[in-house]
């Protein structure tokens, strides 16, 4: 709901109420069943919102890709908008229709841009492998400069064949192996935890070329989607870096922030072996109900940076 109306819109508070019915099912029908369970809510992202890309500029983030380009064409750009998603695959049922190719089938293209809310990947076909830093300003010159001084792109990742990853902005750069900053820091107006979710991203199999991340504004509260998303996740700035875990007090987290799916799955994995019992996995018998805290984290990556 969020995507498509906005964080405090009437119809987003309703379908968080409506959650909240559903959990207090839960939390009535587990004082019925024959062991006992405790209740975790996880959040894995929140939302930040704004005015698009293409609604600031007229144009999107593969138009500014493409005409960047010392040689070839981009394939247009495609987003994470379930909702898109849904009335595609409902038109193709109603009419017996389905595409022709596969639509991951990008071995014919020259560029690919991808759009996961205000995080956009760029994916230089040239080679079946990524790009260093250093091919991409020789085979494109003009591609780093145009995204690095645009006004609503905040950052870019990039791998040095001499550095290793390094975060661009339009002042300056944040060596993320080297853990050392020139110029003015990109990563500034972002979580202190910004330079680690960036490192562990660029070390992910099938990383981009380029890691495109939009500004963000903090006294606004915004950026702004490369996608046609006016509320949006999947990168860096403002409430959707703040997930939640709402848990059982006598449960306990370990000190010092999460960072990553993984650390998050070790978390519940390992309270659900603490509250195995003996060899028959009993769980341990609990008089009353155990009160939830709260627990606000850094960001958790949500699949992009993803």
């Amino acid at each position: 709901m969020a995507h498509h109306s906005g964080l405090e819109r009437a119809d987003t508070l309703e379908a968080l109420r409506k959650l909240d019915d559903h959990f207090a099912q839960i939390e009535r029908a587990r004082r019925y069943a024959p062991r006992p369970y405790e209740i975790v809510v996880l959040s894995d992202h929140g939302q930040t919102q704004g005015a698009t890309f293409k609604q600031r500029n007229g144009y999107g983030l593969d138009d500014l890709v493409e005409r960047s380009l010392t040689r070839g064409e981009v394939s247009g750009i495609a987003g994470g908008d379930e909702q898109s998603s849904m009335v595609g695959n409902a038109v193709s049922e109603a009419t017996g229709k389905k595409a022709k190719r596969p639509k991951n089938d990008v071995s014919d293209r020259d560029v690919v841009v991808l759009g996961s809310g205000n995080l956009g990947l760029v994916y230089l076909m040239e080679e079946k492998r990524r790009l260093t830093l250093e091919e991409i300003e020789e085979r494109h010159p003009q591609l780093l400069p145009a995204m690095r001084e645009h006004p609503h792109v905040g950052w870019l990742l990039v791998r040095s064949s001499e550095h290793g990853a390094v975060a661009l902005g339009a002042r300056g750069a944040h060596y993320l192996a080297e853990g050392r900053v020139e110029g003015e820091d990109p990563l500034a107006p972002f979580s202190p935890t910004a330079p680690q979710h960036l490192l562990r991203t660029d070390g992910f199999q099938h990383v981009a070329d380029i890691m495109v991340g939009s500004f963000y504004d903090p006294d606004l509260e915004e950026g702004c989607a490369f996608e046609e998303l006016i509320c949006f996740h999947g990168g860096l700035g403002g409430l959707q870096t703040r997930p939640f875990i709402l848990h059982p007090s006598h449960l306990e987290l370990p000190p010092g922030p999460i960072l990553g799916a993984t650390s998050v799955h070790g978390i519940l994995a390992g309270w659900r072996k603490s509250l195995q019992g003996g060899a028959n996995g009993a769980l341990p018998e609990h008089a009353e109900p155990t009160p939830a805290a709260a627990v606000a984290q850094p960001p958790v990556a949500h699949s992009e940076p993803g």
